[in-house]
């Protein structure tokens, strides 16, 4: 079992080396994150969390409890666009949950999955027309529209997505070096783009925790 640590030490020591000095900062702004979306699960409403096995957004901020998790080794091998798509994936897995256990909330957590299922299908149940659907209301919905936006940037092909490869080439090209060696690299460590990704990281627990905030509310105000 030796070949996962020689992997690491082989293609990712000098990513982790580069970033050393904020290497205090990346373990605990992400366990701030962890312990914080726990704590507020703690004290959601005790009837929602006897109904927890049945709710498909108790499921879904599980999930991201141990995205976060993997989101802190990923920070630390420079793994920043793997980041930004998985944080663009909280919030659109999140509000999908908060649609469906809104609308059917006494349906099985199966009956639910079907439901996601069908509307995954029938299309337009992400993004912009997901948010919509779920009727949140400022200032959630104009976080939402804000950091999805940002990281739709940085998910699909872009001038931001692309630009600390293409400075990896431009300077691959003024030391004479092959100008597509770095696309065969692996990670590089870059102090702007780590900290890009604990903003996002940060905004993305406000998102999680704000919308189930609205969830408890129409729990507490309609009683589904």
């Amino acid at each position: 079992m030796d070949y996962p640590l020689e992997l690491i030490k082989n293609n990712y020591q000098r990513v982790i080396d580069e970033g050393e000095e904020y290497f205090h900062e990346i373990v605990d702004t992400l366990d701030g994150i962890r312990n914080e979306v726990l704590d507020h699960i703690a004290n959601t409403d005790p009837r929602l969390l006897k109904n927890r096995d049945n709710l498909l957004i108790a499921i879904r901020i599980t999930e991201c409890v141990k995205i976060f998790d993997w989101i802190l080794l990923s920070l630390l091998f420079g793994a920043y666009r793997s980041v930004n798509k998985e944080l663009r994936f909280m919030i659109e897995s999140v509000s999908q949950a908060y649609y469906i256990d809104c609308n059917h909330f006494s349906a099985s957590l199966s009956s639910k999955f079907e439901i996601l299922y069908a509307l995954g299908n029938y299309g337009k149940f992400v993004g912009r027309t997901l948010f919509n659907k779920a009727n949140f209301q400022d200032p959630l919905k104009e976080n939402i529209y804000k950091i999805y936006g940002q990281l739709s940037h940085y998910v699909h092909p872009s001038s931001e997505e692309s630009r600390f490869l293409l400075e990896r080439i431009e300077e691959a090209g003024n030391k004479k070096k092959d100008r597509f060696s770095p696309i065969l690299d692996v990670n590089r460590f870059d102090e702007d783009s780590l900290k890009k990704c604990l903003y996002y990281c940060k905004q993305v627990k406000n998102i999680i925790i704000g919308i189930n905030q609205k969830f408890e509310e129409e729990f507490k105000e309609n009683k589904f």
